[in-house]
């Protein structure tokens, strides 16, 4: 459970709250009225009118009237920022997260956006990321009281007491007058074991605040380890001031439990669970008195669920597994405790101090000081299978294929645990690195009953490294009621190699059909059926996913992606201005619209939707290199900038032979011969098919008089044709970018 029970109201620091006049709005909605009516709204206006809004709590209408102002100026930082927060003040967090994380990515340093991006996250339950954000900020301004005070939050919902109390400490002497960061201050304290401290600060609290619920409830809590008479009347206390305080139902129920009442535990647990249906504490534990109770029916019901919202907590897989025995199924029992078995013991979810300090280096820093324990710890005891594990997770991470295999191998040679072997295996799989996970896999899946997850990461490594025929024999071996909608996208994927392309249909509907609102089988069913020249198929299935998610972005897009993919590119451009209008902020879009211009020759218009695109956060190689490529084109073509997103697209992929090609033609067209003829021939050593390559290398031989050597390329393209070399002509980038990647990935 959390350390403290209360939210807090963090004001943003950027659109001012208060009473709005009537002139503020009049004069905003006149100028708004002008500038319709001769098409000419301005950025300026619709800003103030926003602002206008916002100043009278009416944040959905500032949230979309910023929204049309990026729109129109997509590059501006400042309705960018000022958008997340207002999405956030409207309660639109997701929205909000996405539009601060642009921001992000614009200005890495500034403080405010670090700020606000915690705030959402904190709100949205990502507390890991909201800490992140937020030990960041404070590294940047250490003597911001609401900064201060949002980090010890964050550190406190996560277990770091001790950066908690560190942090709520700094923020008193910034703010010394706050009687409710000094309540908890004093249960952070309690949580630390200071026990006498921190009841007596509580104890402070409440002779100035004696009906304070949050206080009565943290010192119910802190009494409960040394006089539970005591944290009882405080609990009924916290209770009687607010009926339907969820997290004093489940500490009064626990302690009646803990008591051996479960008669009166039950009752408590059950109105926590109705209030926080989403909490797995609160149901293991009212599921543990059903037991006491002798309801095993009850308690394998809510034991459930509590599995299913926390799959990795070992204790709670037990306490199902009895209960289902209870119940009399001893089939599922014997599954959920092999599952525990695998588990192993809960680990120590406590956290110990520094993780502020940690959290506050660059990411290079996290790297190098994660790296150094990994390598300190591996050395120190070479039969650390955990430490090996992590250790194989770096090499892999580092692009070390070679060193990982051997660390893979050695990793299995210390016979760990079915847990140890899975998850490396499944690094091994994700890395693609087929064989080794293999290995290690069926390990894994030989010293016990496998999941269903393991039968299936089985599959595909077998699928990868030795056929679709052996692949799906190890997909059959997964029980009918465990096949998810995963499982069935692979086996379409397995059924297609195997040329059973009506079976594989049949795969995908299964697929959909077993999870129809999970936007990423969409995706990966329709990028399946794009590959092989399907794309009419594929628009009937995005179509019926754009009906089943129609807010949902990354489905809209693909769809216009397809639609141009399928030369409706009417269509696909006004679907696409429908998702700027929705979400001009997002990068992906931008992308989207730059290809499909470039694509119909209309390079200018291309460059600049690409340069905003790469000014959102775009960073994929293809993006750079369609930038370089399309800027190259342009009339009046820059070089300069050309050259410049090329060296961006070759830094990210350095072994992409087109990148080197196109890098090659721009040294050409500066008259940098001898560079030009560098790059190119690196390109054609990375794949000789490049004809392009080689005629702009023959013309780049030619201008230093190195005549042989261009006839020579000339003779190979003339080879190419006759078929020794199947030629490649058209650069894959674009087309990589629509049919292969994710959005968030472009």
């Amino acid at each position: 459970m959390r350390c403290s029970a209360f939210l807090l109201a963090v004001l943003l620091p950027s659109i001012a709250t208060g009473q709005q006049s009537v002139a503020e709005l009049e004069r905003a909605a006149a100028a708004r009225a002008k500038g319709i009516a001769t098409g000419q709204e301005s950025v300026a206006e619709l800003e103030r009118a926003a602002a206008a809004h916002a100043k009278g709590g009416e944040f959905d209408k500032a949230e979309a009237l910023l929204a049309r102002a990026l729109a129109a100026d997509p590059g501006n930082f400042r309705v960018l920022y000022n958008l997340g927060v207002a999405a956030s003040f409207a309660g639109h967090n997701q929205r909000a997260r996405e539009v601060l994380e642009t921001a992000l990515r614009q200005q890495p340093q500034n403080v405010n956006v670090l700020y606000s991006l915690a705030y959402v996250n904190s709100a949205l339950k990502q507390r890991d990321a909201a800490l992140r954000l937020v030990a960041q900020a404070a590294k940047l301004a250490p003597q911001r009281a609401d900064i201060q005070k949002l980090l010890a939050i964050a550190t406190g919902d996560l277990g770091a007491y001790a950066d908690s109390l560190a942090a709520w400490d700094r923020y008193l002497k910034l703010d010394p007058n706050d009687d409710f960061a000094r309540r908890e201050r004093a249960y952070t304290a309690a949580c630390t074991g200071q026990f006498e401290e921190g009841i007596a600060g509580l104890e402070w609290f409440l002779a100035r605040h004696p009906d304070d619920a949050v206080g009565h409830y943290e010192l119910g809590l802190a009494e409960s380890q040394r006089d539970p008479v005591r944290a009882l009347a405080h609990l009924d206390k916290a209770l009687a001031l607010k009926p339907d305080f969820a997290e004093a139902h489940t500490a009064r129920g626990s302690l009646y439990y803990r008591q051996g009442k479960p008669e009166a535990a039950v009752a408590d647990l059950e109105s926590a669970a109705s209030l926080r249906p989403g909490e797995a504490f609160t149901l293991d534990r009212l599921g543990q008195t059903y037991l006491a109770l002798d309801r095993a029916a009850d308690a394998a019901r809510v034991l459930r669920r509590a599995a299913e919202l926390a799959p990795e907590d070992s204790t709670i897989q037990l306490h199902f597994g009895r209960a289902l025995a209870d119940a009399g199924q001893a089939a599922e029992s014997r599954v959920v405790m092999e599952r525990f078995r695998q588990l192993g013991p809960r680990k120590n979810r406590g956290v110990p101090s520094g993780l502020v300090e940690y959290l506050s280096l660059t990411p290079g820093e996290q790297r190098a000081d994660y790296r150094a324990r990994v390598e300190k710890a591996v050395g120190a005891n070479p039969r650390d299978a955990d430490a090996q594990l992590h250790y194989l997770q770096l090499l892999l991470e580092d692009g070390r294929p070679g060193e990982a295999t051997t660390a893979a191998r050695r990793l299995a040679g210390l016979k760990p645990g079915p847990g140890v072997l899975a998850g490396a295996g499944r690094a091994l799989l994700l890395s693609k690195q087929f064989a080794p996970a293999r290995e290690l896999l069926e390990q894994a899946a030989a010293q016990g009953s496998p999941s269903a997850d393991l039968h299936l990461d089985l599959a595909i490594a077998t699928f990868r490294a030795v056929s679709a025929g052996a692949g799906l024999q190890q997909m059959d071996l997964v029980p009918e009621s465990e096949r998810s909608g995963d499982y069935y996208l692979a086996r379409a994927q397995m059924l297609d190699a195997a040329g059973r392309s009506g079976d594989a249909a049949s795969a995908l509907s299964r697929a959909l059909g077993a999870a129809p609102t999970r936007p990423d089988l969409y995706q990966q069913a329709a990028g399946l059926l794009i590959r092989n020249g399907q794309t009419f198929e594929a628009l009937q299935m995005l179509d019926r996913a754009a009906r089943v998610l129609p807010r949902n972005r990354e489905i809209l897009l693909m769809k216009t992606t397809t639609l141009a993919l399928a030369r409706q590119t009417g269509a696909a451009e006004n679907l696409l201005k429908q998702i700027q209008n929705l979400w001009p902020e997002w990068h992906a879009g931008w992308v989207a619209q730059g290809i499909i211009l470039g694509t119909r020759g209309r390079f200018e218009e291309a460059r600049r939707a690409l340069e905003t695109a790469v000014t959102l956060g775009a960073r994929s190689p293809e993006v750079y290199y369609c930038l370089a490529d399309f800027t190259l084109r342009s009339a009046p073509k820059s070089i300069g900038a050309a050259e410049a997103a090329a060296q961006q697209a070759l830094k990210l992929a350095p072994e992409d032979p087109w990148i080197h090609s196109l890098a090659g033609r721009i040294a050409f067209e500066k008259g940098e011969y001898a560079t030009a003829v560098e790059r190119l021939r690196e390109a054609v050593r990375l794949d000789p098919r490049l004809t392009q390559a080689r005629r702009n290398l023959a013309r780049a031989y030619a201008a230093l008089g190195r005549k042989q050597e261009a006839q020579a390329e000339l003779d190979a393209v003339r080879e190419a044709r006759r078929g020794s070399l199947e030629p490649v002509e058209e650069p894959p980038h674009a087309s990589r970018l629509f049919q292969a990647r994710p959005p968030q990935d472009w």
